[in-house]
């Protein structure tokens, strides 16, 4: 808990020296902020057969289908000659699977190495890991134009997860009501001859006990052990490109919270570098970029929107790159990010310090 408050800390600094952008965080996320690729190892003892095959090549379509960022990075790993991060996976895991087997981790850039879901290598669980009921509705009304999807994690009491829902539906519908969008976006459409976007909340139910929703809930309970504990409903607002803002329980699924979050959601993107705002992606594989049918990001001009569905085929070659030159890659874009936002804030201390020394100095007696 310390630590988290001190990354909160370090967050909110860093995001006053960078610099801001009018555009509504749930516009620009959905627009500009790129799901965080998962990371999928596929362990293999010797050769595999045609089927087991057509899946590995089924889940690598994920890596090379034209993604400007591939929601999975893929890995194939003969067991017997993994190592490092690979090795520790596999001795994890092959206490209750045997080869060939797949298991999927976190995005590299939250530096969490926890397996999230081991499974056999199959077709029944590719379509389990890459999508499921839940996560596919989210996707489509985000990409409707819902600034977030607030999904209700049903608990055992149906008294409960009814209370939680009308809350829920009363609160975000005075917001929806009540919420004006900052002047300089309100110019900056108004000059772009069009209309700002209608703020429009969902609330979904989600049933844990649902086995299409098993990965999905591992995603969860592995960011927030406490909800497998917890006998009331969960709530996690989504939204931009399948990004959890945070995991509500208990007390804090209560009308000042719920503001708060709105609040995030629906104020100027005060910080445009992902990682330095709140919140943690959800593997959802589906045409984010494509799907966007109206810009909002005015303060600057957006790149060409290209569909990743129009590659009917898979490419002739595969990319050559290894997976960890590419988690290096992110590394790496992330670090010059910290550095020049750091920088500018080093100058900022630099001069405030220059200053005060110098009028010590011209305070300092004759001697």
């Amino acid at each position: 808990m310390h630590k988290l408050r001190i990354t909160f800390l370090l967050m909110i600094i860093l995001a006053g020296v960078s610099l801001a952008c009018s555009t509504p965080v749930f516009r620009y996320a959905i627009e500009r902020w790129e799901a965080d690729p998962y990371r999928l190892m596929i362990f293999t003892d010797g050769e595999l057969t045609t089927e087991q095959q057509a899946v590995v090549n089924d889940f690598k379509k994920y890596e090379r289908f034209g993604f400007r960022q591939p929601p999975l990075i893929i890995e194939s790993i003969e067991c017997s000659e993994a190592t490092n991060l690979s090795a520790k996976v596999w001795t994890e895991i092959s206490t209750n699977l045997t080869a060939p087997a797949v298991a999927l981790l976190y995005p590299s850039i939250m530096r969490d190495n926890s397996v999230v879901w081991t499974d056999d290598l199959s077709t029944h669980a590719l379509n389990r890991i890459v999508m499921s009921p839940a996560r596919l509705e989210t996707a489509t009304r985000l990409l409707g134009g819902d600034a977030a999807v607030w999904l209700v994690v049903q608990s055992d009491s149906p008294e409960e997860n009814q209370s939680v829902r009308e809350m829920l539906g009363k609160k975000l519908g005075e917001i929806e009501n009540s919420t004006v969008y900052n002047d300089d976006f309100l110019q900056l459409a108004k000059e772009a001859g069009t209309d700002v976007p209608e703020l429009r909340f969902s609330v979904l139910d989600v049933d844990p006990n649902d086995p299409r929703e098993a990965v999905f809930m591992a995603m969860l309970t592995r960011l927030s052990p406490e909800m497998v504990t917890n006998s009331s409903p969960v709530v996690i607002p989504i939204f931009g490109q399948g990004r959890g803002a945070v995991i509500m329980m208990n007390e804090f699924i209560a009308d000042e919270y719920i503001e708060r979050v709105a609040e995030f959601l629906t104020g100027a993107c005060s910080c445009e570098v992902k990682s330095l705002n709140p919140g943690f992606d959800i593997l959802i594989p589906v045409d984010w970029v494509g799907g966007i049918t109206e810009e909002y990001v005015f303060d600057a001009e957006l790149p060409p929107l290209t569909s990743p569905l129009a590659a009917l085929e898979p490419q002739a070659e595969p990319r050559s790159d290894p997976v960890d030159e590419r988690i290096e890659e992110l590394e790496k874009s992330e670090t010059r990010l910290f550095g020049g936002v750091l920088g500018v804030f080093s100058v900022v201390v630099l001069a405030i310090v220059g200053i005060v020394t110098g009028v010590l100095l011209r305070k300092k007696p004759q001697s």
